[in-house]
């Protein structure tokens, strides 16, 4: 392959290869870690951004979910308009859990409110019978 004086390869012949594979070595993993560096200020920028909205929506979710219990209770009472949108929501795939009577939820709280109206998962299967009841 190579014609060497005496056939011996010498330190100074590997130097100057194994310098430029390594300082591409020390290229390519600065210009990586430059990378993470960026997009890890652009996600924390991102996720900065997102505070605001989110608490916005958790605001009007609690909002809605007051509005569906007091439909609900409207609806318990006799109203018949209210009755109608309990059906319409049901017919919707959505339920309105009432918070327990020892333990009123406020409106405001958000997680007993979050659970008050939770739109039931449609699975398209019919639930199964107990095992006793065939």
């Amino acid at each position: 392959m190579f014609n060497l004086p005496n056939g011996k390869v010498t330190v100074a012949q590997i130097l100057l290869p194994v310098s430029l594979v390594a300082f591409v070595l020390f290229l390519l993993l600065a210009f990586e870690f430059t990378q993470v560096m960026r997009d890890r200020s652009a996600m924390r920028q991102a996720m900065a951004q997102q505070d605001k909205p989110v608490e916005e929506v958790q605001r009007v979710q609690t909002q809605l979910n007051a509005l569906a219990i007091g439909t609900q209770k409207l609806a318990d009472n006799g109203d018949s308009n209210a009755k109608g949108i309990i059906e319409r929501m049901n017919k919707l795939g959505i339920t309105v859990k009432m918070p327990p009577l020892g333990g009123a939820v406020a409106p405001s709280d958000e997680e007993g409110a979050a659970a008050a109206a939770a739109p039931a998962a449609p699975t398209g299967k019919k639930p199964k019978a107990p095992p006793g009841n065939r």
